[in-house]
């Protein structure tokens, strides 16, 4: 039995009878998924704001309280940047940027009638990937 094993020159058709234009898309396709992987690289740095928090959490009626607003990001580190504004129990609005350690600090004197709560709203604004806000609240009683 003779096996004919010529090499065919036939376009239509390339490695296990796939078409050659198949291959070259699969080809070109790879080359620009790299392409477009090696853009977004920089994205696996980015951090987003994941959560405030807030010390004191509950503060006296009419006495001096200093508050300490501390941000984290989705790594579970300190934040710097974040915009932190807080309102609230006459207290005025207050806008400060936390620094390198993540925190900021607001001495304030909240004022509320006699006999009822507030609360001291805390709102944090960061930019990281997307646009985050997060809310804490700081009780006055």
């Amino acid at each position: 039995m003779k096996l004919n094993r010529k090499i065919s020159r036939n376009s239509s058709g390339a490695v296990e009878g796939l078409p050659l234009q198949l291959i070259i898309m699969v080809a070109v396709a790879a080359i620009v998924l790299v392409i477009i992987l090696g853009w977004l690289a920089p994205w696996q740095n980015k951090v987003d704001l994941d959560q405030l928090t807030v010390s004191p959490t509950l503060a006296d009626n009419n006495n001096q309280t200093t508050i300490v607003v501390t941000a984290w990001d989705t790594k579970n580190n300190h934040l710097e940047g974040v915009v932190i504004e807080i309102s609230g129990a006459n207290v005025g609005t207050h806008v400060l940027t936390t620094g390198s350690d993540g925190t900021v600090t607001f001495s304030v004197t909240p004022s509320i009638p006699a006999g009822t709560t507030g609360n001291i709203n805390i709102v944090g604004k960061f930019t990281g990937t997307v646009y985050t806000e997060k809310t804490a609240f700081v009780v006055v009683s």
